[in-house]
């Protein structure tokens, strides 16, 4: 399973995979995106089963993120990492979970991940011309 975490700190990148490893060992590929740019372009460009945002990415926000990515055809389940407070403050915009990043534990993880991926499965199926466009690796993220 793909996944990409956007944060800006490589201890964090270090974190987190650690608690996937331990939550299922060598069943996920992380991918780390340290700013908000890069990440934008790595969802454009590639396949990702989920994407895990921190709150904050830089000078902007992983609702941005979240924003920027499905107005370009991007339907990449996101789940934000943010504090406690921070979550409270975000509008409710299509992340598939909010995870306090403090206080994230393997399990905690683990579990969100199953969700967000199970969801994905029930959901509708894409507009027909994001389907056509997936089919062009270049084209649209899925």
């Amino acid at each position: 399973m793909r996944l990409l975490l956007v944060d800006t700190e490589h201890e964090f990148f270090a974190k987190i995979t650690l608690l996937l490893d331990e939550a299922a060992p060598r069943r996920f590929v992380l991918e780390w995106a340290s700013t908000y740019s890069f990440a934008v372009g790595l969802l454009r460009r590639q396949r990702f089963d989920l994407c895990l945002a921190s709150a904050q990415i830089g000078h902007r926000s992983g609702t941005d993120l979240l924003m920027d990515v499905r107005s370009r055809g991007c339907v990449t389940p996101v789940i934000l990492l943010a504090g406690a407070e921070e979550a409270m403050e975000q509008p409710d915009m299509a992340a598939v979970d909010y995870l306090d990043r403090h206080r994230l534990s393997a399990e905690m993880l683990r579990q969100a991940v199953r969700d967000a991926v199970f969801r994905r499965v029930e959901a509708p199926p894409p507009p027909a011309a994001l389907m056509a466009a997936s089919s062009t690796p270049e084209a649209v993220c899925l």
